[in-house]
């Protein structure tokens, strides 16, 4: 297995572009990056015309043509038509909604978190509802001092909300009133719950858990009166997928860790948990077949697939290297996800049943994008060396001109990471580019990837 090296760059040396360096500065201003030609699969995955300018954090999908995607300060907008135009529709809030879902063309929830930075002021959740398929949105409940971060409804009337410190909510009346869940007492029955789905009117489920701590799954059987929970993790866990009311995965990770898995043969009596060694955050799951699985890595700009049911899992770059959060397959031949900066990509992948040849599964990336992006004062790069090669790993500002050496010399196979610090550096775009030369003659490889600091 490969090691995980770390260096900390203290310095910013100022220097000209030198000559050996123009050839990849050029690639890196005109957006080229050279790749291994086995990413293929990664076409599958075609970027759409943004809607809007805001980070989409969620979606919601009501057959192949029509769906919903909300985020950053109100912002929800529709697709009529497959993701080739949206609309913007009104927001009666300007706070983050974390989640949307529309149950049918008319009926629909979203859920916002609102945490002014006036320190004695409210923070809180707003519960917003539709009742006609978007065209206006309303505020139907306000939660004080509580996040909310789930809803799930089965029908109209009967859903659920979950939220931090395992607080649990059920409705039968479409979301009027609220009545308090009956979670079973335990020690860990008081984390953040981050994701919530149904698989039947009474089966559901729900995850969560606290960096660098703890992952969670709660169950219930009765529509969502009563809860039972278990630690499954030591790393919060999102995205849950039900392949039936017995075989259950559920994908997760840390900041630093990477991505995890947990899986259930058995209803969720018993959990299996599997470190993935796959750096990013694992945000939510979908299967385009019953074996083939995607989930999205968030801010490592990466993609995991899957072509075994889950069992083992590969990365990759994502199509235009934007963060992803949420992703859905409609049916075999249609997915979207969508991420930072109103990104969106609709999956185009060849029909199901013909084979995807070997020479298509996508390969780790080499160098990943920043931690945080943008940053101040400092922000953290991770790369990888497949085979002994001679690596630099240097940062430019947009004009060209070389302000950092992060990393030189001969390096052994494993995933290495540099710090860099802005050292009083303007606010601005600045750009790391990676060069990698194995020993043993292979081709060699460069990539760029942009960095924000903003003051």
């Amino acid at each position: 297995m490969s090691g995980v090296h770390f260096e900390v760059v203290v310095n910013l040396p100022t220097k000209s572009l030198h000559g050996r360096w123009l050839i990849p500065f050029l690639f890196l201003i005109v957006g080229i990056s050279f790749v291994p030609s086995t990413v293929d699969a990664q076409n599958y995955w075609v970027p759409m015309d943004r809607p809007t300018a805001r980070n989409l954090r969620d979606l919601s999908f009501l057959g192949s043509l029509t769906g919903w995607a909300a985020g950053d300060s109100g912002t929800i907008v529709k697709t009529s038509d497959g993701a080739e135009t949206w609309t913007v529709q009104t927001s009666p809030i300007g706070d983050k909604i974390v989640e949307i879902m529309m149950h049918d063309t008319t009926f629909g929830w979203a859920i916002a978190q609102y945490n002014p930075h006036d320190t004695v002021a409210a923070y809180g959740t707003t519960l917003l509802r539709t009742t006609n398929g978007g065209e206006e949105w309303f505020v139907q409940q306000v939660f004080q001092d509580e996040f909310l971060n789930a809803v799930a409804f089965v029908d109209s009337a009967n859903g659920c909300l979950g939220g931090h410190f395992g607080r649990i909510y059920w409705t039968s009346d479409g979301g009027v009133n609220w009545t308090p869940a009956i979670v079973d007492s335990a020690d860990y029955a008081q984390w953040p719950i981050f994701t919530m789905k149904f698989f039947t009117q009474n089966i559901g489920m729900a995850s969560g858990g606290v960096y660098d701590w703890i992952g969670m799954v709660w169950k219930t059987t009765d529509g969502g009166r009563f809860w039972t929970h278990d630690r499954v993790a030591g790393e919060p866990v999102f995205g849950i997928h039900f392949a039936d009311s017995m075989n259950i995965t559920c994908v997760g990770g840390d900041l630093d860790l990477g991505a995890i898995m947990v899986k259930s043969t058995d209803g969720g009596q018993t959990w299996q948990y599997t470190y993935l060694a796959i750096w990013g955050q694992a945000t939510a799951i979908a299967f385009r077949t019953p074996v083939e699985a995607w989930a999205p890595l968030s801010f490592a700009t990466t993609f995991m697939y899957s072509l075994d049911s889950a069992n083992t899992w590969t990365s990759f770059y994502t199509p235009d290297t934007s963060a992803y959060y949420d992703i859905v397959f409609t049916d075999s031949s249609t997915g979207y996800m969508v991420g930072d900066f109103g990104a969106v990509s609709k999956y185009v992948g060849p029909p199901v049943g013909i084979p995807q040849p070997s020479t298509a599964m996508p390969v780790s990336p080499a160098l990943l994008q920043n931690y945080p992006n943008p940053f101040n004062p400092g922000t953290r790069i991770r790369y990888e060396v497949r085979t002994k090669s001679l690596v630099t790993l240097h940062v430019y500002d947009i004009t060209g001109r070389h302000v950092s050496e992060l990393a030189g010399g001969l390096k052994e196979p494993g995933i290495y990471e540099a710090r860099f610090h802005d050292g009083g550096l303007s606010t601005g775009v600045y750009m790391c580019v990676i060069q990698i030369q194995p020993v043993d003659g292979s081709s060699g490889y460069s990539r760029a990837v942009k960095m924000v600091l903003a003051r």
